[in-house]
């Protein structure tokens, strides 16, 4: 099967820093005083919905063909899927010391 030219790639566009995420977690509400474990925990759930809804932006631009840098698709996909990674965790972890109260004799 003969090729008849295969043409050099194009070089790659520099990575643009991602900008960070505004810290939902420190945002003063009146139940947010209340409760800084409520406040940290929708902040992390606040965090992960901006992290997803980020990532499939930019599958959906790379489907389309809008996105020409594929590293930084990647990258807010792995964001995305670190981003549940943790809430799982924490999730696990919480289930776990729920478990360890429920079993203490009193």
């Amino acid at each position: 099967m003969p090729l008849d030219s295969l043409a050099p790639l194009p070089p790659l566009a520099p990575l643009a820093p991602l900008a960070p995420l505004a810290p939902t977690a420190l945002r003063e509400t009146p139940l947010a005083a209340a409760s800084g474990f409520a406040t940290v925990l929708n902040g992390l759930l606040d965090t992960n919905r901006q992290a997803h809804a980020a990532a499939d932006a930019a599958v959906a631009a790379l489907a389309t063909g809008e996105a020409h840098d594929l590293h930084t698709v990647a990258l807010a996909v792995a964001q995305a899927d670190l981003s549940f990674r943790v809430i799982l965790e924490l999730r696990n972890r919480l289930s776990d010391a729920f478990q360890e109260v429920t079993r203490m004799q009193i």
